[in-house]
Formats: C-alpha cells, sequence, structure tokens
C-alpha cells in the first residue's frame, strides 16, 4: 500500500495567531479521551491544532483525512503507520489487508490501552470519512480502550457519528464549536495590527467583526486585500464591503459545489429571510421537508446557526454571497415577486413587521401602507421601534434602510414618531464613541428625518449637518446625496431659498443609483418649489415634468410631491380648475398610503387656492384638515395658526374652524400631565418587580397558566386594540383552528372571572373590553403601576421641582423589571428592556439633578444605584467618574474607575485603558 506522506505530517504555517484562550482551553482538557473542533468550513481548526502541538512541543500523531481513507483496511493502515512510527522513530509503512482488521484492530486497541506517557492523535477533517460505520466502530474501540495517556482531536465540519453522550456522561469529552472558534474582535485586532502589521482603527476592527463574524478564513482572505486600500480610500472601501471575490469564490467552491440542485435552490431562495422559519418556507417554496433541509444543513454548519434565542439565521457573508447568486439566476421583477409572496404568507400569520418588510422590499409600497393602517391600530410604541430594527437589518445589498427611512417615516402615525424619539436617542447616546462611523451617520440622518417630521427643526439641521459632516469624512456618497437632499429641504422649510438651491443643486451632482433615488427625486421638488415661490414658472414646470417621471418608473407615495407641485403651478398661473385636479389627484395618493404629515401640505396648498377664489369655506374646513393633519408637528402647526389669522382677518372674523378642529402641540403643552391613578380603583397589579394581583385587601392568584400569558399579553399592547387572531398567534401558536378557538374563550372566560368573581357576562367587563372583533385593556378601573410609570417619566413643561416630583415618585414605583419572574416570554422582553432603560435614565436624571444642586451624597447615591442596577453601562461610569474628578473626589473616582474596568474591559473585552487615562490625567 502506497502512504502519502502529506496525509501524516504536521501542517508547518510559517505565520499564524497564537490563540491563547483556545490553547488553553485543549491544554486544560487534555485528561479527556476525545476533543471535537466542529464548526463551518474555514475556522482555523487545522491552524488551531498544528499551533497546539508546534506551540506546547507535544508528542502527536496527525493524520489528515480524506474521502479516499473511508475503506477500514486504509484507515488501519494509516493509523498503525503513524502510532508505531512514534514508537520505533523509523519511516515504515505497515500495511494492514482487508481480512486482517480485526486482529489489527485488536492489537492497536492493546497498544494504545498501555500507553504510557502523553500522546495525542489528531483525526484531521474527519467529516470525510463520518458516514463511513466500519470506522466509526473502529475510532469507538480504539477511544474506549485508550490509557489516559492518550487524546484524540478530531476536527470537523460535521459533529462525528460516534457515541459521544456516553463520553460526554463519563466527563471524557471536551467540544469546540463554530461560536468558540470564532475570532473575538481582540483575536481580530491582533490578527491585522500585531500579526501583519496593517494599522486598523477600533472602528475598522469593530465593522470586520461585524461583518465576519470572526469567520477566520474571510479574514485571511480580506488581508491581502486591505493592504493594497490606501489610508484615504480605506472609509470607501468598508462602506462597499460586503465580502471579496476570493471569499465568493471560496464559498462557491468550498461549500456550494458539493450540495445537490435542491439544497443550493433552498438556500438562493430563503437568504431573503432574515429569521429562517420552517413553516413559512414550506408555504413560500410549496414544499414539506423544510424542517429536514434545515436539519441537514445545521447538522452539516453550512454558514448557518441558531442564535441565543433559538432563531436560525445565516452568517451575514454567507447571505450577501446568496444574494448575489439569487440575483445572477432571476430577474429583478422575479426577487420582487418572492418577496410579495413572503409578505402575503407573514400577513396571514399576523406578522405585520415582516409582512411590511417584505412588502417594502418587494416595491409593493401600496400593500405596505394598508399593513401600516393595520399596524397603527394595533401596534405600541416598542413594536414600532422593532420595525426600525427589522428594516434596518432586512435590506439586500443593493438597498439600504436610509433609501426609504422617509417612506417609513411619512407611513409612522405622527404621535408614534415623536414617542420613539427618546428610545433611539438614548440608544443612540448609549453608544456613542463605540460606534462605527457608518452606523453613526445612518443614525443621526434617521433621527433628523424623524425631527423633521415633528417640526423640531433646529435639532433636525443639528443632527443632519452631524451626518453630513462625518459621512463626507468616510466618503459615503449615498448619505452624502440623502443628508444634502434633506437640508435642502429644511433649508427651504425654514426660508433659506439659497441655501436650499445649493444643497439641492449639490445633491443632485451626485450619480444616480436604485438608493439615490429618494434624494434625488426630493432634491428636484424643492428645487422646483422655490422656482414656482419666484415665480419662475418655466424652469419650476420643468423640473415637475421630470420628477412626474421620475416617479412613474416605480410606483409609490413619491408621486404626491409633483401632484402637489403641478396643482401649485396652475394656482399660480391662474387656472384653478386644472390646479384643483392635479390637488385632487395628490389628495388621493394621500389618502392611498396614510400619509398624514403629506396631506396636510397639499391641504395647505387647497386652503391658498380657495382663499385666492373666495371660496371661504372650503378654505375653512381644508384649513381645519390641515390642522389635524399636523396636530403633532409644532413648525408647521403655527403656519396653520398664521394662515387662519391671515383667513380671518380676509372675512373679517375673529374666529374659525381652526380654533374648534384640534388643540396645537404649544397649547397643549401648557397643560399640567396628571398620573391617572383611579379614584375608584376596582383592583391593583403590579407588574415592575414581583407580580401581584391585589382586588381589596384579597390577593387574586391566577392559576391557568394560558390565562395569566393572556393578561401579561393585554398588559403589554395595553394601548392597542387587539383582534382575537392576534392574541390565539402569541399564546396559542400550535394546534387546530378549532382547538385554539376554544382554547382563547376557555381562557378569557377564566380571566375575567378571576379577576370579576361577580361578572355575569363577559361583555359586561371593566377590565376586558370588546369592541367588534377588538378587545382593550380598560384601565379606568384598574390601579397599574407600569401605567403610572410611563406616564411619569414623560418629560412636559413642568418646574424643576415637579419634574423632580414626577421621577422620584417613578423610582419608587420600580420595584424590578417588567414581569422579571417571565423571563423566557419572548413578548415581554423588549418591554422589559425599554423599561429598564427609562428606569435608568430616572436614576441618571436624578443623579445629575441632586449633583447640580451641590447635592454630592444624594447624587452618588444615584449613581452608585445606576451602577447596581445596569454595572455593564458604560456612559454612566463615565459620567459619574467626570463629576466626581470635578468635585474633586479622587478616592471615589478610583474606585468607581475599579469597576469599569472590572465590569467593562474584563468582563465585555473593551479597552477602557486610554480612557480612564485621559480622564485622570487631564483633572
Amino acid at each position: 500500500m502506497i502512504i502519502l506522506e502529506s496525509k501524516l505530517r504536521v501542517p508547518n504555517y510559517s505565520l499564524y495567531l497564537v490563540r491563547n484562550r483556545l490553547l488553553s482551553f485543549i491544554e486544560n482538557h487534555l485528561d479527556r479521551s476525545l476533543i471535537c473542533l466542529t464548526s463551518d468550513g474555514g475556522y482555523g481548526k487545522t491552524t488551531l491544532i498544528s499551533s497546539f502541538v508546534k506551540e506546547k512541543k507535544l508528542p502527536a500523531v496527525w493524520y489528515q483525512l480524506s474521502q479516499q481513507d473511508r475503506n477500514p483496511h486504509t484507515f488501519l493502515s494509516y493509523m498503525k503507520t503513524a502510532i508505531l512510527r512514534r514508537i520505533s522513530g523509523e519511516q515504515m509503512i505497515y500495511d494492514v489487508r482487508p481480512e486482517q482488521i480485526d486482529e489489527e484492530l485488536d492489537h492497536l486497541s492493546a497498544l494504545l490501552s498501555t500507553w504510557p506517557t502523553r500522546l495525542i492523535i489528531i483525526l484531521d477533517q474527519y467529516q470525510s470519512v463520518d458516514q463511513c460505520e466500519e470506522i466509526q466502530h473502529i475510532l469507538t474501540r480504539l477511544i474506549e480502550n485508550a490509557s489516559p495517556s492518550v487524546t484524540f482531536i478530531i476536527t470537523s465540519r460535521t459533529r462525528p457519528s460516534l457515541q459521544l453522550v456516553s463520553l460526554k456522561l463519563q466527563n471524557r469529552l471536551a467540544e469546540l464549536h463554530t461560536k468558540e472558534l470564532a475570532f473575538t474582535k481582540d483575536e481580530i485586532g491582533m490578527f491585522f495590527v500585531d500579526l501583519h502589521g496593517i494599522a486598523l482603527q477600533e472602528n475598522e476592527i469593530d465593522l470586520i467583526y461585524h461583518k465576519t463574524e470572526g469567520w477566520v478564513t474571510s479574514l485571511q482572505l480580506l488581508k491581502d486585500l486591505i493592504k493594497e486600500v490606501n489610508d484615504a480610500d480605506r472609509p470607501s472601501f468598508w462602506l462597499k464591503f460586503n465580502g471579496t471575490p476570493d471569499i465568493n469564490d471560496y464559498l462557491s467552491a468550498e461549500i456550494l459545489a458539493s450540495q445537490s440542485e435542491e439544497i443550493r435552490d433552498f438556500l438562493y431562495k430563503t437568504c431573503l429571510l432574515t429569521d429562517i422559519n420552517s413553516n413559512v418556507i414550506n408555504k413560500f417554496l410549496g414544499i414539506h421537508n423544510a424542517d429536514e433541509i434545515l436539519e441537514h444543513l445545521l447538522r452539516n454548519h453550512l454558514f448557518i446557526y441558531k442564535n441565543n434565542l433559538g432563531m436560525i439565521k445565516y452568517h451575514k457573508l454567507f447571505r450577501s454571497f446568496l444574494y448575489r447568486e439569487l440575483s445572477k439566476r432571476h430577474s429583478s421583477t422575479e426577487i420582487d415577486e418572492f418577496h410579495q409572496k413572503l409578505s402575503l404568507i407573514y400577513e396571514k400569520k399576523s406578522d405585520f413587521i415582516h409582512a411590511f418588510v417584505h412588502s417594502v422590499m418587494g416595491s409593493q409600497f401600496i400593500n405596505a401602507a394598508t399593513l401600516m393602517k393595520s399596524m397603527k391600530e394595533r401596534f405600541t410604541r416598542s413594536q414600532f421601534l422593532t420595525l426600525i430594527d427589522k428594516l434596518s437589518e432586512n435590506f439586500s445589498p443593493d438597498l439600504t434602510f436610509a433609501s426609504i427611512s422617509l417612506f417609513l417615516f411619512r407611513c409612522i402615525p405622527l404621535d408614534m414618531i415623536k414617542d420613539l424619539i427618546t428610545p433611539l436617542e438614548i440608544n443612540f447616546k448609549s453608544m456613542n464613541g463605540n460606534m462605527n462611523p457608518k452606523l453613526s451617520v445612518h443614525f443621526q440622518h434617521q433621527l433628523a428625518a424623524i425631527y423633521y417630521f415633528v417640526g423640531e427643526m433646529n435639532k433636525a439641521e443639528q443632527l443632519c449637518s452631524n451626518s453630513l459632516n462625518e459621512s463626507l469624512s468616510i466618503k459615503d456618497q449615498e448619505m452624502i446625496c440623502k443628508n444634502l437632499s434633506l437640508q435642502a429641504m429644511l433649508c427651504m422649510k425654514t426660508g433659506r431659498q439659497e441655501e436650499a438651491v445649493q444643497c439641492a443643486q449639490e445633491a443632485l451632482s451626485y450619480r444616480g443609483t436604485y438608493s439615490n433615488y429618494h434624494p434625488h427625486h426630493m432634491s428636484l421638488c424643492v428645487l422646483a418649489e422655490i422656482y414656482l415661490d419666484q415665480n419662475k414658472l418655466l424652469k419650476a414646470d420643468s423640473l415637475i415634468k421630470e420628477t412626474l417621471k421620475l416617479s412613474e418608473e416605480r410606483f409609490d407615495c413619491a408621486i404626491l410631491f409633483p401632484y402637489r407641485l403641478m396643482g401649485k403651478y396652475y394656482r399660480l398661473q391662474g387656472d384653478y380648475q386644472e390646479a384643483f385636479a392635479w390637488f385632487r389627484k395628490a389628495e388621493d395618493i394621500g389618502v392611498q398610503f396614510h400619509l398624514d404629515y403629506d396631506l396636510g401640505n397639499v391641504y395647505l396648498e387647497m386652503v391658498a387656492a380657495y382663499m385666492e377664489t373666495g371660496q371661504w369655506e372650503e378654505a375653512e374646513l381644508y384649513l381645519s384638515k390641515s390642522s389635524v393633519s399636523f396636530t403633532h408637528n409644532i413648525y408647521l402647526s403655527n403656519k396653520v395658526k398664521q394662515m387662519q389669522q391671515a383667513l380671518s382677518e380676509k372675512r373679517g372674523s375673529s374666529t374659525s374652524a381652526v380654533d374648534m378642529a384640534a388643540p396645537t402641540p404649544q397649547l397643549e403643552a401648557h397643560r399640567p400631565l396628571v398620573v391617572q391613578e383611579p379614584e375608584h380603583a376596582k383592583i391593583s397589579i403590579r407588574v415592575l418587580g414581583k407580580f401581584e394581583i391585589q382586588s381589596g385587601d384579597q390577593i387574586v392568584t391566577l392559576k391557568r397558566k394560558s390565562s395569566l400569558r393572556l393578561l401579561q399579553f393585554f398588559i403589554t399592547h395595553r394601548e392597542s386594540k387587539l383582534t382575537k387572531d392576534s392574541i390565539i398567534d402569541e399564546i396559542f401558536p400550535e394546534g387546530s383552528f378549532e382547538a385554539v378557538n376554544n382554547q382563547f374563550y376557555v381562557t378569557l372566560s377564566y380571566l375575567r372571572k378571576t379577576l370579576e368573581p361577580q361578572l355575569k357576562s363577559g361583555r359586561d367587563s371593566l377590565f376586558i373590553k370588546q369592541s367588534g372583533e377588538h378587545y382593550t385593556l380598560s384601565l379606568d378601573h384598574m390601579d397599574l403601576d407600569i401605567h403610572q410609570f410611563t406616564q411619569l417619566i414623560h418629560k412636559g413643561e413642568y418646574s424643576s421641582l415637579e419634574h423632580l416630583g414626577k421621577l422620584k415618585k417613578a423610582e419608587l414605583l420600580y420595584r424590578g423589571d417588567y414581569f422579571e419572574e417571565y423571563p423566557y416570554v419572548s413578548f415581554l422582553e423588549l418591554v422589559r428592556e425599554k423599561i429598564r432603560v427609562y428606569y435608568l435614565k430616572v436614576l441618571q436624571e436624578l443623579a445629575v439633578y441632586y449633583w447640580d444642586q451641590a447635592d454630592y451624597e444624594q447624587g452618588i447615591s444615584y449613581f452608585e444605584k445606576a451602577l447596581r442596577k445596569e454595572p455593564y453601562e458604560e456612559s454612566v461610569y463615565l459620567e459619574y467618574m467626570e463629576r466626581l474628578m470635578k468635585a474633586n473626589l479622587v478616592l471615589q473616582a478610583k474606585k468607581v474607575s475599579e469597576l469599569y474596568q472590572k465590569y467593562i474591559e474584563k468582563e465585555l473585552g473593551i479597552p477602557v485603558q486610554a480612557k480612564l487615562q485621559k480622564m485622570f490625567h487631564s483633572t
């Protein structure tokens, strides 16, 4: 028999990263009979074990397996040759013939059973022979009988089909999987900076870690490419990075090539999903075996994994690669149709977030707007935050979240948008300093757009300016264009026409791409509107027609703008009949897409036309409509008031319909916020901390688990009208329609009767109301701590003492996390985290307030309380230490710095020394 010497030789890598955490793990587990390294391809398993042998200088037998080793006599020949060479030191070849297998196995097993000194036997690329039962039998026998001095190490892309459970129960097995083998952020830094001398910024390392998820081969292939990119071009390189040709070639040759056509087609099409769900896939692809295919993919480590929540996801680079392959095989129209099909599947499941996402991705904007209408009726504020998160992670490589953010924020109700500002700002501030520049640019642009829609122009301009400057520094042309377009709109709205023209023209100078459609469209609209205001009608006419042509290429709500501008053009020409025809078309689009903000602008144009033609009643009617549309927009509410005054003066009256329509935010702001604690509460429910229901002096117990879950769902969505279907989907996700329908009514009945023992009819319930097909939780006769807490923390126009009192009440209410005894109920998690963030903000505000009053004792008390609650919040440490140093409380600052290092640096792995040195040195 011919022995290939390369198969028995320990690979010699001239340059490799010494991964001490993994080397220590292996060294500490050499007392185990078997150590398995199982992961997707390219995670450095072979390099790790060869470096272990080299670094520790341990006696080892190396056997690199391939499909040619599937014959038992071949396998035993190599094993015998390698082991006997270790004894004799001579390069002999020992051939095992097929008829000698049992005899030779007995001999080899006996030899290993008495092995006196440390020996490591490495079987590299074991997946090549894993399906051979004879080899499974041989290896199981050798491992079972080997002496404690012998350790087998297996590297494989699949978990070996050996008796691993038995070994694990005997404490003879140790394992490393993809998660452990992936490079950490620190290891990525050492790989590029220390090993290869490539100077990377901290944010570049963050980005590489986020994009590659520590996949070792991608780092190796990326290394040479980065070397060729000069420092000035680096920002542009990272913006476009979603893999490299070499990475794609590797995935194609090493992963896809060995899969069947059925599996490849499955992978291509399911890359459109971020959360891989077998039920959805079966309906999407018209198959019945999605579970089996997913199990195959997971078992074979094909760049697919389950996250901490048990959700199946593709590796980011692999998903990007699959999308590119999908785009080669299907037209954009076909891919749109795939998204539309997915949207319909999710809509039928009442999963409106995913349905909305796929409608937008499939260019079905009307359907997306219809879904948004359903979400308005059902969703809480926190669910709209989830929607934003889903949109930001779901887009394909040629479509970014920023490219449709204006559409999204136009669709979300303005009152909801206002409530999104605080949690988004908290998220931004908590990540500021650790956020990569690209994410910072997007985040600030997103907040700027929100502030624009609620009429807080100064904040919108500041954030837009910050985002623009950062996008210029990293050469992100897409975001430069978007920020210039938004800045043009802000300048136009605030009367700075020259600046608006300059920004719009600059935005238009960036080449047109799919993702630049909206900023180009909006910049043309800004220029057209300014030319109309300057009475340059010929120039305006040309631009309006260009925007109409652009809008007709893809039908979404953007066509409303040229319709409105065309109406304004004809109004200025005095052709009111044509003007109203265009205004009506714009109004139809606004109604169809449920765009309150844009309808308000259309109505203002109609008011101007009605006033010019002396149609006072119609002018009042549409001014009233615009007032309602702009209820939550401070800037435009003022404009409505100005027009109301002008209308009153022209009519010679001091009042108008607007006065009775809807109060402006300025008037609302002066109304004191009253925490509604029911005067005649029938029941008291505590969900912050220990869950407790009390009726009078009696503790109420919900013994039925499904009824408890139902109450939790109602409390979580207390501001929403809930349909029976949406409740069933969450509380009873499995079972036949008839069974879950019956369960729903039994569960609801038990809940109502437990809360209201004297209740005769469910429809008479004080707490769970039914209106048509909708169910709501009524708080009129209920004392609910979470409701009081959220009311108290909302800031209004109060004196500092009033606000302080409310914060202190809120702090007392917070006895613990939201439903803290139920950590694994999925729909509670997001709210729990949101309320926890709010509570930390309350503690920080109280700490800062007392500190500013020079009451350091109280300030320290609240800072310490915040850190006890969340010891991993870096921003609290930094503000606390900075204030301590300024107050010359150096010893206390050093104590805090020790905790900061323990939790942030040692446990989270985030470097802090530079910040500490700067803080203590500069003070």
